[in-house]
């Protein structure tokens, strides 16, 4: 979920990011293999297939293409929000023990999950627990007043030096005409529809293990993608939060001792390593996303390896075996291929250093044969292009497309008739990650070289070594050959050879190597 203050937030942490005072890498330390890891797919429901010809998108059209992902190589799905909801984007829940009717029944997503599961694929709920919609019972009821046994759900205020300092986030109580009320006013940080719960009730931490226990024990989800989850409580309490999170771990693993919890926690590695300890798997690495995105475009390289060491470094003093998330875009920012010019030699270049890095990568659906999209959050959120308008009877049309139509991105039916298209070179580099032990899960080590339109570094598990080397601009480039390069046999890149003589190496525009050998 985004709103404005998150966006502002955003915007500093990236200035912040900017301004890091990185130092290249120069030690030749390797990182030892991670714990193992799967490739995960994020899907906005309503606009991923429509199995009823309404034209949104639904729980048994997903699972109708749960082949389709299984064939890309996917190991996990991470559901958008699926909950009922006044908003088409659901992170307002108004019952969290349902399915919206536009998405299908709560069986159909039982179904959905066991055939995941047949597939060999996990999957996430996104649990938005921070708020809840102003429609929920709950809200409804604790309106009335003071004394009404869900009052104390909420957090409410009658003083005015609250309102005075966080004039966006406290709301008065609204008529059914909708008319602002006078009286006590609640907090709710990100919109005025959807009210904070009150965390220090136990009675709502009572709740939300109930809500957990009920998907992973009845409904059989392996867990959870936790929205806001800095949130919970204000950003100067930072230790109630982690100390939130570990309690909710506790609980699920009552449940399910193995369950993955994913958090999207906004900020610096140092911010986000506490979370890891005994509470969240993993969080989503934005810096990574961050320096990715800004290499591509400068094409040079913004620090992607020293901003993963750094990642490293803040989560190995909170835990040894700790896990990352890493990604390009998901559904609160720009598409990746629109913030880097529509280029699909980028798009393999970024896929490439998405899929070779360590840690769990997550893939924003459509991110595959290259939608488009920027902000407001339609644009980013649009139908996938399965074939071209009106050629599939599945194809969603919950609204007209803006970014992404068959004019703008070539629909997957006829990438996957070209072998040079950018769907088959992901569903290949998964191939090829999945398979391979060094990429999925092994040590980490960076090559180091002085030029920065080039990434270089070596994956390793027991006898294998996988050397990856990326030049992520659209000129020749020339570095250092790597000791006993000649001993390596390519398994993988966008180009056939590359140009070796004279203790250097030069690679082609945007060229991608991916090499093996045998220790």
């Amino acid at each position: 979920m985004l709103n404005i203050r998150i966006v502002g937030t955003s915007i500093l942490l990236l200035l912040i990011f900017l301004f890091l005072p990185f130092h290249p890498i120069r030690s030749q330390e390797m990182v030892p293999p991670t714990p193992p890891t799967r490739v995960y797919y994020s899907v906005f429901v309503q606009s991923f297939y429509d199995s009823n010809g309404d034209g949104i998108g639904d729980i048994p059209g997903l699972t109708s293409k749960l082949d389709y992902l299984k064939d890309l190589g996917v190991q996990g799905i991470w559901l958008l929000p699926v909950h009922p909801s006044p908003s088409y984007h659901k992170y307002d829940v108004s019952d969290y023990y349902s399915i919206h009717p536009d998405y299908g029944t709560l069986n159909d997503y039982k179904v959905m999950v066991k055939e995941a599961h047949k597939r060999n694929m996990v999957v996430l709920l996104d649990l938005v627990i921070n708020h809840t919609s102003n429609k929920i019972k709950w809200f409804q009821e604790a309106s009335k007043g003071p004394k009404n046994k869900y009052r104390d759900y909420y957090i409410w205020s009658d003083d005015s030096a609250d309102f005075k300092s966080e004039p966006f986030h406290w709301h008065a109580v609204r008529d059914s005409k909708g008319k602002p009320t006078p009286g006590s006013r609640y907090y709710g940080f990100f919109w005025w529809e959807m009210p904070d719960l009150n965390f220090d009730n136990i009675q709502v931490r009572q709740e939300v293990f109930k809500i957990s226990s009920f998907w992973l024990k009845d409904v059989g989800v392996d867990g959870f993608r936790m929205d806001a989850a800095k949130y919970i409580y204000p950003e100067n309490q930072a230790e109630k939060n982690i100390q939130w999170w570990n309690e909710f771990r506790q609980e699920a693993q009552k449940i399910k001792k193995d369950v993955i919890i994913v958090g999207e926690v906004w900020g610096s590695s140092k911010e986000i390593a506490p979370y890891l300890k005994n509470g969240m798997t993993a969080c989503f690495n934005f810096q990574v996303a961050d320096s990715i995105r800004i290499s591509l475009q400068e094409e040079k390289d913004h620090y992607i390896l020293q901003t993963w060491w750094q990642t490293r470094d803040a989560y190995l003093n909170q835990k040894q075996d700790f896990e990352d998330a890493i990604f390009l875009s998901n559904h609160d920012i720009n598409r990746i291929m629109t913030d880097i010019g529509n280029n699909t030699e980028k798009a393999k270049v970024a896929a490439a250093i998405l899929l070779t890095l360590p840690g769990n990568p997550f893939i924003y659906y459509g991110e595959e044969i290259g939608m488009l999209g920027e902000k407001p959050d339609e644009y980013i959120r649009e139908p996938f292009l399965w074939n071209m308008e009106g050629e599939d009877k599945g194809q969603t049309h919950w609204e007209i497309p803006y970014a992404s139509s068959s004019q703008t991105v070539k629909p997957l039916k006829y990438q996957k008739e070209d072998p040079g298209s950018l769907y088959i070179f992901y569903r290949n580099l998964i191939a090829l990650r999945n398979t391979s032990i060094p990429l999925s899960r092994g040590s980490f080590q960076p090559f180091i070289q002085d030029n920065r339109k080039v990434i270089a570094f070596y994956r390793g598990y027991d006898f294998e070594t996988v050397l990856v080397m990326i030049n992520l601009s659209k000129d020749i480039q020339r570095i250092p050959s790597p000791e006993g390069v000649s001993d390596y046999k390519k398994i993988m890149g966008t180009h056939n050879v590359f140009k070796s003589g004279g203790g250097a190496i030069f690679l082609q525009p945007y060229s991608i190597f991916i090499m093996s050998k045998t220790n």
